[in-house]
């Protein structure tokens, strides 16, 4: 013990200087990870509220009526201004989405990948995202491209997979 008295008297600041910066990182770390993770809490909520907000859209406009259907008639032309402007916003939410999919927060992209096919199932946001993806991000092209079934491309695409359901970041399939 002879070895310790001495060496604890001169380097005992620099023991408890140490043990202060192992404390204040580790105390940095769980203050970051908390912030992280009420960041995404945030993201959900206002994804959510601005999911819910378009959706609504569709209940109190008669003229998108036919969004929903897995059969309507759609011929070059046939969308109207007003299902053009809905599906426009509706993949702008959705790069939204993907975007935060790729910086790993909020939702899976498994879910993201549901959404996508369901949604680009239906005939007319098909027709729309035919005539409009030459100008979205390269990124998000590729992305829901890989989403759909191979060899269903065109205008008026059919309905695939297991059925028209509303696309979204929560929707359950």
């Amino acid at each position: 013990m002879d070895g310790f008295g001495p060496w604890w008297s001169g380097h005992w600041f620099d023991l408890l200087q140490s043990v202060g910066i192992v404390a204040g990182l580790v105390f940095t770390t769980v203050a970051l990870r908390r912030e992280a993770r009420e960041r995404r809490a945030g993201h959900l909520v206002e994804l959510t509220k601005l999911h819910r907000q378009l959706w609504l859209e569709t209940g109190c406009r008669p003229e998108l009526a036919r969004l929903l259907s897995p059969a309507p008639e759609v011929s070059a032309g046939s969308v109207t201004a007003a299902e053009e402007l809905f599906v426009n916003l509706l993949i702008v939410h959705l790069s939204t989405v993907w975007e935060l999919v790729r910086q790993d927060s909020v939702v899976s992209q498994d879910a993201v990948k549901r959404d996508v096919r369901a949604f680009f199932a239906l005939p007319v946001p098909r027709a729309v995202w035919e005539r409009t993806k030459a100008v979205r991000d390269r990124g998000f092209v590729e992305f829901v491209e890989s989403c759909l079934p191979p060899g269903n491309s065109g205008p008026a695409g059919e309905a695939v997979g297991e059925g028209a359901q509303a696309a979204g970041p929560h929707a359950k399939k």
